[in-house]
């Protein structure tokens, strides 16, 4: 056993928990999506083996206690590893499949370009800080400002030494995933052989890339409470992951209708008049409705996220709309809007509440509630009778997912 517990970082009078902690230490360091080095691979899966020798270590005992003449070490010891090497490459291997399912979703590409213009401009910023003091100094024509400010040079000072420090390998973050090439083939390919009918344009063939939904089943809550600021919650569920048919024309429409979206919002919180970032926020979001839906309707073309619309989601709206009306000023003479200094711990108590209401309205059993409201495809009313739900019943996620699917 002193093997595995060296691997583990371990004593060998290590109960348990210290097995556990260190496995869970180890595996975040040596992470497949963490750790890119050649032998990572090797020594996840040696942590693994460890952890599921040590593990069966208890059985040993046990089994070593109860019959002692004839259970043999080495046997045991042959299949613990045995079925530690298996599950450590099906973790493995599970870890690729959702890193390839993470960089198909596009937000790898978007969380790398992201990375990419900070490091542009991160050492502009860095010299911005470095001059404020001095800027500052020569306005008030006074050298104290250089003495009060003189953090701004030591996050500047940082900065620059962080790039200095990473200069070899800068603007070497990675490959996108989707390159030109790519996109293109993924709106230009068509499946010929495609035999169902397309749900969002009717009349069309699915001969392209479906629109995939997840619903979650929650089945219940697991809570553990190891004293103070050790508290979780885990959601035992079950998903379901629903490939509605779709045809080359509406994969296009939607892109089309998605890009509108982000622009309108992007560009509602640069320039509409209003002070409160939130009614820009949120006249934006009807200005999303109000550009995309005349692209939907010209082209014939059902919405990939009809399905979010239901009395439930209303109902959330609402609420919402009447506690942020609360609090604001509306000045129809400069045609502006204000919201007041509360509007922050507000908008935390909604995301509470928020999720408060969705529980009561499944408290009321009302299943038709959370059904759309639209006609929708008819494999999600199997899963709608099963009580299935499109996101966790928690706080904030309740409001910030439907919004966030609506728009891409």
């Amino acid at each position: 056993m002193q093997p595995y517990y060296k691997i583990l970082e371990i004593n060998e009078n290590s109960n348990i928990e210290v097995i556990k902690h260190a496995y869970r230490r180890l595996v975040k360091l040596y992470h497949p999506d963490v750790n890119k080095s050649p032998g990572a691979h090797e020594k996840f899966i040696q942590i693994s083996e460890a952890y599921e020798v040590l593990m069966h270590q208890a059985a040993f005992a046990q089994a070593q206690h109860e019959d002692n003449e004839n259970f043999k070490y080495e046997e045991f010891i042959n299949e613990v590893r045995e079925a530690a090497n298996r599950q450590a490459r099906m973790r493995y291997e599970k870890f690729q499949r959702e890193h390839e399912a993470f960089r198909k979703s596009g937000l790898y590409d978007v969380g790398l370009g992201l990375k990419y213009i900070w490091r542009v401009l991160a050492p502009f910023f860095a010299l911005g800080l470095i001059a404020i003091p001095v800027g500052v100094s020569i306005h008030e024509k006074n050298i104290q400002p250089i003495f009060y400010l003189f953090f701004f040079w030591v996050i500047g000072l940082v900065l620059l030494f962080d790039a200095f420090q990473k200069r070899k390998n800068y603007f070497r973050l990675g490959k996108f995933y989707y390159s030109f090439k790519k996109i293109l083939e993924i709106y230009t390919r068509i499946n010929k052989n495609a035999k169902e009918g397309c749900f969002y344009c009717s009349g069309k063939q699915a001969n392209s890339k479906p629109y995939n939904l997840t619903l979650i089943r929650i089945k219940g809550v697991q809570l553990d409470n190891r004293g103070p600021m050790h508290h979780y919650a885990r959601y035992d569920r079950k998903e379901y992951t629903i490939g509605m048919p779709r045809s080359q024309k509406a994969f296009i429409v939607h892109t089309f209708a998605s890009t509108i979206k982000v622009l309108t919002i992007l560009l509602s919180l640069l320039f509409l008049p209003f002070q409160s970032f939130v009614w820009r926020f949120i006249f934006g979001m009807g200005f999303c409705w109000l550009f995309s839906s005349p692209v939907l309707w010209f082209t014939h073309t059902r919405s990939k996220t009809g399905y979010f619309f239901s009395y439930a989601i209303i109902i959330k709206t609402l609420v919402w709309l009447g506690a942020i009306i609360f609090i604001s000023k509306f000045d129809f003479e400069k045609f502006d809007i204000y919201t007041s200094a509360y509007i922050r711990p507000v908008i935390v108590i909604m995301l509470f509440l928020d999720a408060i209401i969705e529980q009561a309205l499944n408290a009321s059993k009302k299943l038709h509630l959370f059904r759309p409201l639209s006609n929708h495809y008819q494999k999600l009313s199997v899963y709608f009778e099963k009580n299935c739900r499109f996101y966790l019943e928690v706080p904030l996620w309740t409001t910030i997912y439907p919004i966030i699917r609506w728009i891409l």
